[in-house]
């Protein structure tokens, strides 16, 4: 039994693989040029943010560290 389908067509097996280059090659380009390069903008935007973030914890912890030794020393300063 032939069956009469388009995509089992051996005459327009020809138009399928060029349709398909064509639009392999269109997604190839937009890949590239378009997606590939907001990502990795996104991506350097995240770290910058993140090691900012970093930094202020840093800065936190050391505050809290201070005030920690501070609160002590005065502590054991007033129960002289």
């Amino acid at each position: 039994m032939i069956y009469k389908i388009p995509q089992f067509d051996i005459i327009t097996l020809g138009a399928q693989v060029f349709g398909l280059l064509i639009t392999l090659a269109i997604f190839y380009y937009y890949s590239i040029n378009i997606t590939i390069p907001k990502f990795i903008e996104i991506k350097k935007f995240r770290i910058k943010k993140l090691k900012k973030i970093n930094n202020l914890v840093v800065k936190i912890n050391d505050d809290l560290t201070s005030n920690l030794w501070l609160k002590t020393y005065c502590y054991k300063k007033f129960l002289k």
